[in-house]
């Protein structure tokens, strides 16, 4: 019966990607319905920010043709500065067809070229919904409509504890 109880509680992992999947949805299509985009989702961890744009990515296209157009040729020549074998990496590849979307991340694990290649777009309002870790606040300042937090539970380096009032601010 224990065993039981601790399953209700914490969903597995693929429940919850399916739940936050739903939300995501619908709150993403609520706010583009709403003219409430651009999002921010600070989100506490680097992994569920990529997990979030590559559902959200393949879920819905926030972009004209002409704003593909825009993104592909200003990202195209951002990254003509690297090397042609850099140019094929996968989190590069992956970079482009996010933000073709409209979807971007970024988070300490991510090029810094890639970086502000996003911040460059957000700013220019051709990114709609963007996933970042709360380094991203920090010193930066983007035309979010919308900003989400992911949870109010964050890991500090030891324990898990509820958001504080001034990291909401920040």
């Amino acid at each position: 019966k224990d065993r039981l109880s601790r399953q209700v509680r914490q969903p597995d992992y693929n429940t919850q990607l399916k739940q936050d999947r739903t939300i995501w949805k619908s709150l993403v299509d609520s706010l583009n319905k709403e003219e409430k985009l651009p999002l921010i989702g600070f989100v506490f961890s680097r992994k569920k920010c990529d997990e979030l744009s590559e559902m959200m990515a393949n879920m819905i296209c926030l972009t004209t043709s002409s704003e593909r157009g825009s993104i592909h040729s200003f990202f195209t020549k951002s990254v003509a500065r690297l090397k042609p074998c850099d140019r094929e990496l996968p989190q590069i590849v992956r970079m482009l067809f996010l933000l073709k979307k409209g979807v971007g991340v970024h988070h300490s694990g991510i090029l810094p070229i890639l970086k502000e290649i996003v911040e460059l777009l957000y700013q220019r309002g051709v990114v709609k919904v963007l996933f970042a870790t709360e380094t991203f606040a920090i010193g930066v300042n983007m035309p979010a409509r919308t900003v989400v937090f992911d949870s109010i539970i964050k890991f500090d380096g030891q324990n898990r504890r509820n958001l504080q009032p001034g990291e909401y601010i920040q």
